[in-house]
């Protein structure tokens, strides 16, 4: 199921392997958010499917419906999974983006090379960063992080449609990177843990290893961007400075 998919309430049970009783019992709970109304028919889509499909594996997992209904609450407020469980708190990888709205006019004065070509906002909106209030008066930024750096980017002169490119593909190979910290996350704590019968003593453990993961993973990324990008400008000048017969500071030094 594709981000623009609806599914009607039977549609959605069959892709989530439960009975219609099901989904309209987690919505009566809170634990299911509900659907998008067009006439007397609602609509679900792949966030209803995937909440539904972790309540499954947190039921099968021992979790009461009153527990996953404390941690889905903190989830959505953008919480992180140790102050949901009370447990710990701070900053987090795990919090969520907080969206902001601003006018047509406050975004175009921000970023005038997106706001300007339809393609380039239809794009933005696919990628789930940009979305637009029921009457198309405001503009809702799902990433300001995005908003910050693309701003950053345009200044430097980067068209509005490769800084999209970019971000696309970027955003499928973090996905790669973020699977691999998973398996290891699965292969190395969450099997043993599963394997020990789940210990109650030890989902404490388990919870912080989990949250110390976010940021290690992030800085693991970093550190090794870093170096990739050093050596990548270094060879870059090095064959430019070759090509023109002429000396080109290194990035990162001074010019003399």
């Amino acid at each position: 199921m594709n981000d623009r998919e609806e599914l009607t309430i039977d549609g959605l049970a069959q892709a989530a392997g439960v009975v219609v009783s099901t989904v309209r019992l987690y919505q009566s709970r809170g634990l299911l958010p509900p659907p998008v109304k067009r006439g007397r028919v609602g609509f679900y889509d792949a966030v209803h499917l995937g909440r539904l499909r972790l309540i499954g594996e947190l039921q099968e997992r021992g979790f009461s419906l009153a527990g996953i209904k404390a941690l889905l609450d903190g989830m959505d407020r953008g919480e992180s999974l140790q102050a949901v469980l009370g447990v710990g708190a701070g900053p987090s990888t795990w919090a969520a983006e907080k969206p902001q709205a601003m006018s047509l006019a406050e975004l175009a004065a921000l970023l005038p090379q997106f706001a300007a070509d339809p393609e380039v906002v239809r794009r933005t909106v696919d990628l789930g960063l940009l979305d637009f209030s029921a009457d198309g008066a405001e503009v809702v930024v799902r990433s300001p992080s995005f908003l910050r750096v693309g701003r950053e980017l345009v200044a430097l002169g980067m068209p509005a449609s490769t800084i999209l490119d970019e971000y696309e593909t970027l955003r499928v190979e973090t996905a790669e990177i973020a699977d691999r910290f998973t398996r290891v996350f699965r292969t190395h704590l969450w099997k043993p843990f599963v394997e020990a019968g789940m210990p109650p003593a030890e989902v404490t453990r388990l919870i912080g290893a989990l949250e110390k993961l976010g940021p290690l993973a992030e800085a693991v990324v970093d550190a090794s961007l870093r170096h990739a990008l050093q050596q990548s400008a270094e060879r870059f000048v090095e064959a430019e400075a070759a090509r023109l017969g002429v000396d080109i500071p290194r990035p990162g030094r001074p010019v003399e």
